[in-house]
Formats: C-alpha cells, structure tokens, sequence
C-alpha cells in the first residue's frame, strides 16, 4: 500500500497538477493507457517505449495532452504495425477529441464503451483488421465529425446508427463487408462533406435522399451491386467534386442535369450498364480533370467540346459503342496524360493537336476504325511511354527522322495500312522494348545501325505480314 501511495504521489508531481484539480481523473487515465499498451501484443517498431509506468503520460508516444489541465485530448497511434486489440479502458479517457489508430494491424470487435467518449469528434480506426458489427451504442457520439472504419473486415447491415451522428463532415465506411442498402436516413447530415460506402457488398437503389447532401463534396458508392440508376436528385450537388460509382450495376442513361455540377473535378461511372449517348453538357464542365466511362453501352459521339476547358488530366472511353470522330481539343491546355478509346466504333484521323501534347504518357486507342496518318510528331512525345493503334485503318508513312530522348516503351501500331520504310530513328529510341508493327504494308527497313544506335535490344519485335523482302539479322534483338 505505501508503495502505491509513493507511486501515486509520484505521479501527481509529474503531471504538474493545478492544485484546484483531482488527481484520480489523471490517475484513472495513466492506468487506462497502460491497459491500452497490454492489450497491443506486437509492437515491432517500438513505439511504445515510452510508455513507461514511471512518467507522465503526457510525453509518450502519440499522446497529446491539454497544455493547463494535462487531460489527454488525442491519442494518435498511426501506421505502426500494432497488432492486437483496442481497450475497453480507453472509454476513461472523457476529455478525448482524437482518436486515431489507421493503418495498423489491429483486430477483434470495436469496444461499446467508446459510446462513452462524449468529446470525440475524430474517430479512425481506417485500414486494420476490425471485425463483426458496428457498434450501435456509438450513435451517442453526437459530437464526432470524422468516423473513418474503411478498409478492415466488418460485417452487418450497412449501420443505420451513424446517421444519428448530426455534425458528421466526413463519414468513410468503404472497404469492408457490410450489406443492406443505403437507407434514405443517409440523407439527412446537414454539414457532410465526404462520403465513402464503395467496396462492400450492398444492394437495393440509390436512396433519392443522397441529393439532400447540399455541402457533398465527395461521394463515392462503387464496387457494390445496386439496381436500377442514379437518381436525378445527385446531379444537383452542386459542390460535389469526386463521383466516383463504379462495377455497381447501375443502369439507364446520364441525364443533361450532369450540367449542373460545375465543381466537379473527377466522374467514374466505369463497368456499368449505361446506355444512351454522353450527354455534351460533359465538355462544358469547367473543372473536369478526369473522366472515366469505360466499359459500358454508350453509344453516340464524343462531347466535341471535351478537353476544351484546358484542365482535362485523364479520359478513358474504352470498351463502348461509341462512334464518330475523336475531340479536336482534348489537350487544349496540355495536360492530358492518359487517353484510352480502345474498343469503340470511331473513325477519322488522330487529331494533329495531340502531335503537340508534350504532357501525354499513354495512347491506347487500338481497335477502331480510325483512319488517315498519324500525327507526324506524335511518336517523339517527350513523356510518351506506350501507345497503343493497332486494328484500325491508318494509312501513311513514318516521319524520316523523331526525336531520340523520346521515353516511348512499347508501341502496338499492328493491323494497319502504314507503308514506305521502317526508318533508323527506332533503332536509336533507348528505352523501346515492345515493337509490334505486323500486318502492314511496310516494304523496307533502314538497318543503318551506327555509333548513335541506343537500342540494346527488343523484348518484342513483330514485323509479320508485311511487305518486307531481304534479310533483317541485323535488327537489335533481346535474344
């Protein structure tokens, strides 16, 4: 007894506390962390080495303490690999406003008594190994503005109790295995800015109600499998930002509403069964930087207009019904990186300006019918790494001379008509692995291989079914 007196005593002194304060709220709250420390059973970083029974608590690891009454107020144990499971104990904590143990490895049912936390407004438990239910007694959270649980192993009913939460800003359940619907309670939060509830398995429609989320900033619903469309009521969030509802069985067509959303920077509808055409109000959005419809029923031409906002970053089309002629100005404002058309109906030549977008990385827009030349200076791109025409229809020559510092790895211009000479300027690309040009009508090849030869040899060298006559030992090979 007199030793734990000491050790009381001890304790009070190195918490400095004021003398109008109880030193059993300080105390009660040392023991609870030390019962959070005994329940973490692998701690290979060592990250609670300072959590030592002799010190103040307030200079350990993670803990942050209020600067007069040294109550602990966060509690941020973060990408540590923790193992273990979370305390009961940490419910004694009644001044915490942050609780933060993301990117661990932790496990076992989330503790009911965290209920009891009145002063939490963080909750992240994001990116661990949390298992059953959610807690419903974590309704009485009524000041919590952050509940992250993504990415960890729950189960249960999409929770109905987290729409009790009335100041929630940013609510992620994504990445686990709840089930149900999304009930129309979920679109009662006056102030939600951030949405997740992609990757679990839910079903049913799209509650009408998610368009009441007038401060919606980010909202993404994919990876489940929903019935019948988006509701018109979503297209009049007007801050919405990211969209993201991809592989989740939504059906019927994009309205022109979709021009109502002016904020918005990135829309992915990818691996669905829409139909109908894209709307054009789509290349009049001001802010749009990325633009995902692939793999869908989409028919009709592309927005002639898309790009010309000059922000666009990435656009993928690919695997539709999409026919007619491709945008004139998609790198209006160079910075299209990523441009994937492969697998529609369109037809035409290649724009000229995309010969002049320095900012492209990929091209793949085989297996269309595209016709005419190529842009002349398209393969000389300086952040070209791989493109992708084959199975179309272009026709012409390859340029006499490109640039040499090109980055282009892997080019797929196979089935076509291109004609005239392989030239030399291949042979000097110092970073091309993957050469695929058969099924053309190509008749000679430079074989020049001189000092300025880079190529140390192709992975891949496919000149079949051509016009080619002659020996070509000489080629750099890989073998």
């Amino acid at each position: 007894m007199k030793m734990q007196f000491l050790l009381s005593l001890l304790l009070l002194c190195l918490l400095h506390v004021h003398p109008t304060l109880s030193g059993r709220y300080l105390l009660l709250e040392h023991k609870a962390l030390l019962s959070v420390k005994s329940s973490i059973t692998d701690d290979p970083q060592s990250a609670l080495s300072t959590w030592n029974a002799s010190t103040s608590h307030c200079n350990w690891e993670g803990i942050t303490c209020h600067p007069s009454r040294r109550r602990v107020t966060a509690l941020k144990l973060v990408h540590l690999q923790l193992s273990g499971t979370l305390s009961p104990d940490l419910a004694h904590l009644s001044f915490l406003s942050e609780l933060s143990f993301s990117l661990n490895q932790l496990s076992g049912a989330i503790p009911t008594e965290l209920s009891s936390l009145s002063a939490l407004r963080i909750l992240n438990l994001s990116n661990n190994e949390f298992n059953g239910s959610f807690p419903s007694q974590l309704s009485l959270l009524k000041n919590l503005q952050v509940l992250d649980l993504s990415h960890n192993r729950m189960t249960g009913d999409l929770p109905l109790a987290v729409t009790q939460m009335p100041d929630l800003r940013h609510l992620n359940l994504g990445g686990n295995d709840f089930s149900g619907r999304i009930t129309s309670q979920f679109g009662q939060w006056k102030f939600l800015e951030f949405l997740d509830v992609s990757r679990n398995s839910l079903g049913g429609p799209i509650p009408l109600e998610i368009g009441n989320l007038t401060n919606l900033r980010e909202l993404y619903i994919g990876y489940n499998m929903y019935e019948g469309g988006i509701p018109l009521e979503i297209w009049n969030l007007l801050e919405l930002v990211h969209f993201e509802a991809s592989n989740c069985n939504l059906s019927g067509e994009i309205p022109p509403e979709i021009g109502n959303l002016v904020s918005l920077k990135s829309l992915d509808l990818s691996y669905n069964v829409f139909t109908g055409a894209i709307p054009e109000f789509i290349g009049d959005m001001p802010e749009l930087e990325v633009l995902e419809l692939l793999d869908n029923n989409f028919t009709g031409i592309i927005p002639q207009r898309l790009g010309k906002n000059g922000k666009l970053q990435y656009l993928d089309l690919s695997s539709n019904k999409l026919t007619g002629t491709l945008p004139p100005d998609m790198c209006f404002g160079n910075r299209l990186e990523h441009l994937y058309t492969e697998e529609n109906l369109l037809f035409g030549p290649i724009p000229d300006s995309l010969g002049r977008c320095e900012s492209l990385s990929e091209i793949r827009m085989g297996h269309n019918f595209l016709n005419g030349s190529m842009p002349s200076d398209l393969l000389g791109l300086p952040n070209l790494t791989n493109v992708e025409l084959q199975n179309n229809r272009l026709t012409g020559k390859f340029p006499i001379s490109s640039r040499i510092d090109s980055q282009l790895i892997s080019l797929d211009i196979s089935d076509n008509k291109i004609h005239g000479e392989l030239p030399s300027w291949f042979w000097r690309l110092p970073h091309l692995q993957i050469l695929n040009l058969s099924h053309n009508c190509l008749e000679t090849v430079d074989v020049n291989l001189n000092s300025q030869t880079s190529q140390t040899g192709f992975n891949i060298l496919d000149l079949n079914s051509n016009q080619l006559q002659g020996q070509l030992s000489t080629l750099p090979l890989a073998f």
